[in-house]
């Protein structure tokens, strides 16, 4: 009974964590998309098992763990999930939930109040990204943990989104700072500013341009210009769908992004 905090999506197979703070209990599970989504315990049945010291299984679900600390991120692919939590370090498992490797915990290079705090993790053809708040990253090898190579970006901001495409990568801070680089040649870098956080960017390789959800706007970016568009409801996700650009709003319902 409370919302997902961080997911990923593979092979029709949906890895998710919930973190409950009122109830002090994390968990993390796997679903099979394909089957019907149980319903689990109420609010109540839920606080009166934990008072009970009861096992709560998870309805429906393929496996699931408790987890003794807060989930960051998790990021999947055909074969792997790779997670973090709080203060530990890297999980790899497979998709029956086998551990195939694990990591101590990162080491970041600021000391500034919460700066080495992991904010997002992205799979690509050199390895697993991990970024932190102090737009520090960290390349590591998807089969077997190992530090590959790391660095900073100069970012004057606190990091609070990473968007990946290919080579492309998008810098995101809460207060609507992005500054995008191509193939990590941060000196071509652009930036601009936006009112309010970015709630999802999709890189559009047919108009060569960041499509966003920015609170109550769709917003177009390529380095030649910017288009914008403001929306009723806050847009959440944005999907291609149906040869179409769609967005989730807040109140589950699609629309077309701006085009």
């Amino acid at each position: 009974p409370t919302s997902i905090s961080h997911s990923s999506v593979s092979s029709e197979t949906l890895f998710a964590f919930w973190i409950d703070l009122e109830l002090m209990i994390a968990r993390m599970a796997a679903f099979n998309l394909n089957e019907e989504i149980s319903e689990g315990p109420s609010r109540s049945e839920l606080r009166m098992a934990l008072t009970q010291k009861k096992n709560v299984i998870i309805k429906g679900a393929n496996w699931s763990h408790i987890l003794d600390s807060e989930p960051l991120s998790i990021v999947s692919n055909d074969e792997k999930v790779i997670f973090t939590t709080w203060k530990r370090g890297l999980y790899c498992i497979d998709h029956d939930s086998n551990e195939l490797w694990r990591s101590a915990p990162l080491k970041w290079e600021s000391t500034i109040k919460e700066s080495h705090f992991i904010i997002s993790m992205h799979l690509t053809k050199n390895g697993l990204f991990v970024w932190s708040k102090g737009a520090e990253w960290i390349l590591i090898n998807v089969e077997n943990g190992d530090l590959i190579e790391k660095g900073k970006i100069e970012f004057p901001h606190i990091l609070e989104n990473v968007f990946v495409h290919d080579e492309k990568t998008l810098l995101c801070s809460n207060d609507g700072h992005m500054t995008w680089f191509d193939n990590f040649d941060f000196a071509e870098s652009i930036s601009t500013r936006e009112k309010g956080p970015i709630h999802d960017a999709k890189w559009d390789p047919d108009l060569e341009c960041w499509r966003l959800c920015i609170w109550r706007q769709d917003i177009i970016w390529s380095k030649s210009s910017k288009n914008k568009k403001n929306r009723e409801e806050i847009g959440k996700t944005i999907f291609h769908k149906n040869d179409k650009w769609m967005v989730l709003d807040n109140c589950g319902n699609f629309s077309e992004h701006l085009s």
